[in-house]
C-alpha cells in the first residue's frame, strides 16, 4: 500500500480519496463509518482542500460501498470490518 498524505501535503481530490481509501484498508478492529470520518476529518487539518464533514461522509459511504462489492470489507449491522488476505483467498476457494 502507498504512503498516504495528510494535513498541508492534501492538495487535491484524489490525495482525499486515496486517505479515505488507506484509512479504511488499514483498520485492524471492527469500525462504524463516522469512526472512519472523524479520521478522516482529522488527517484533513491544515489542508488546503475546502471539503465539509458531510462531503466527507458521502465519500466514506461511497468508499465503503465499493469495498463492500468487491469483498475488500465485510459490513454486519452497520459495523465494518476489513477483510484480511487470508480471509479473500479462503472465501474464494469455497465459492462454486
Amino acid at each position: 500500500m502507498c504512503r498516504v498524505k495528510y494535513g498541508e501535503a492534501i492538495c487535491n481530490n484524489e490525495d482525499v480519496r486515496n486517505l479515505i481509501a488507506g484509512v479504511i484498508l488499514r483498520q485492524k478492529n471492527e469500525y462504524i463509518a463516522d469512526y472512519i470520518v472523524n479520521i478522516v476529518c482529522k488527517y484533513l487539518q491544515g489542508s488546503t482542500i475546502d471539503i465539509s464533514r458531510n462531503d466527507v461522509n458521502v465519500l466514506v459511504d461511497n468508499s465503503l460501498d465499493v469495498f463492500e462489492r468487491n469483498d475488500e470489507i465485510i459490513c454486519e449491522n452497520g459495523r465494518y470490518r476489513t477483510v484480511g488476505f487470508f480471509d479473500i483467498v479462503n472465501f474464494r476457494k469455497n465459492l462454486p
